[in-house]
């Protein structure tokens, strides 16, 4: 009877014989990284470079309620819908414009008390034109949406004014309410200067804050995009380096004595 030490057994693969593979497979993988990361630069520094516009707009408010939440709004900018229909009216393309503008909410004040003070809506494109015409596009539909929200808002207001100034000249034709009539005028009053545009804290239409002007051009950075795919393909060649051990030579079989 055969001693079972001489039946063969399925050969156990140890880390040595993974970093033998891809110790035998350096120069390969350092050729794929060295090619991998030059035709990702060859390919970035042909990109154009790109031009910035940034429109910051104010939120319009009512009686010191704001038209709308700005964080509600910056999700707005940025969806598919605001963008297809802002694209329409200055004829471009949907997936150019989305690729074009973001909207973003400016915070500020204390750490733990900061509040939402801006919207700032950046346009990127080829030239510095288009840049400042995509963001003024998406800045005055914006604003035109908001048109339409703060007047909804103030029509309540108004028709209170209205009544207050009817109310007004019929106590005006009775002099034995000159107390009520004071008070009506002072409620008048102060319903029309909330009403108006001359105080920005209490109601004001939504609006930029400042022109909108292009920054200078600049080149995008490669040198992300080349570390990122040397690394990629070094990770790539070396777990295929490392799998060659379990590839069996095809070959004939072997005479045994």
């Amino acid at each position: 009877m055969a001693s079972s030490n001489n039946e063969p057994h399925p050969e156990e693969l140890s880390l040595d014989k993974y970093v033998a593979a891809v110790w035998r497979a350096k120069w390969l993988i350092l050729a794929g990284v060295i090619v991998a990361a030059a035709i990702t630069a060859f390919m970035s520094s042909r990109e154009p470079a790109q031009h910035r516009a940034v429109a910051h707009l104010k939120i319009g408010r009512v009686w010191k309620q704001p038209l709308e939440d700005p964080y509600i709004t910056e999700r707005v900018i940025n969806s598919g819908g605001f963008l297809k229909e802002a694209a329409a009216q200055i004829g471009v393309s949907h997936h150019q414009l989305k690729r074009a503008i973001s909207a973003e909410t400016v915070i500020a004040g204390p750490r733990r008390s900061r509040y939402p003070i801006l919207l700032s809506l950046t346009a990127t494109a080829d030239n510095a034109n288009d840049a400042m015409r995509f963001a003024q596009a998406a800045a005055d539909m914006l604003i035109a949406r908001h048109a339409e929200i703060f007047n909804e808002a103030i029509k309540p207001h108004l028709e209170q004014e209205r009544r207050l100034d009817e109310r007004r000249k019929e106590l005006q034709a009775q002099p034995a309410s000159r107390e009520l009539l004071i008070k009506v005028e002072n409620d008048l009053d102060e319903v029309r200067m909330n009403n108006s545009l001359a105080d920005s804290n209490v109601t004001e239409k939504t609006h930029l804050v400042d022109a909108i002007s292009a920054d200078s051009a600049a080149k995008p950075g490669f040198l992300r995009s080349t570390a990122a795919a040397a690394l990629i393909a070094a990770i790539v060649l070396v777990a295929c380096s490392a799998m060659t051990v379990h590839i069996k030579p095809r070959g004939g079989a072997q005479v045994h004595d």
